[in-house]
């Protein structure tokens, strides 16, 4: 009898935990908000941005690590893209100081669909905020410009950042 509730009880949980789950997919109008309900993005739209993007040149090797993070917002859970990065002769993406994770400004699916993404980061060298916007040229192949110099203080006395100004 023990072993009969106990499979109800984990059968009931497991089903109501499910329930909590809406993936979000392109054309989904009207989507009814309830509080501690996850909106997962539809995976089609992430994953071409995701991954760790490489560049390599003037005797440093530069990293950008696009990843997927379930983020807590008024009660509900979305999807947000963060982004972290490395820059030396060597240099490991997993062992990065989280500081420096930014999130996408805009990641919603109509966003996503056009291949462009801004993010905000901060320089630890320079000392100082920048955008950046990360553009998908075609499947494995981005760019990086720097779109924005300084930050909420005038910086003006310090020019340009420790990462590349831009990339392919």
């Amino acid at each position: 009898m023990k072993t009969l509730i106990f499979i109800l009880a984990v059968a009931l949980s497991t089903s109501y935990l499910t329930a909590q789950e809406v993936t979000l997919k392109k054309g989904m109008k009207n989507v009814e908000i309830i509080k501690g309900t996850y909106y997962k993005t539809d995976s089609a739209f992430l994953d071409k941005y995701q991954g760790v993007w490489t560049y390599s040149g003037n005797n440093i090797v530069f990293k950008f690590k696009i990843f997927r993070k379930k983020t807590s917002v008024q009660e509900i859970y979305i999807d947000r893209l963060k982004a972290q990065y490395c820059i030396g002769k060597e240099c490991d993406i997993e062992k990065v100081n989280t500081f420096i994770l930014s999130s996408a400004e805009k990641d919603n699916i109509e966003t996503l669909e056009k291949g462009t993404l801004r993010f905000r980061f901060y320089d630890n060298e320079y000392k100082k905020f920048g955008v950046l916007e990360f553009k998908l040229l075609q499947e494995n192949k981005a760019s990086w410009k720097l779109l924005e110099r300084g930050g909420y203080k005038d910086e003006s006395f310090r020019k340009g950042f420790s990462v590349p100004n831009e990339m392919l």
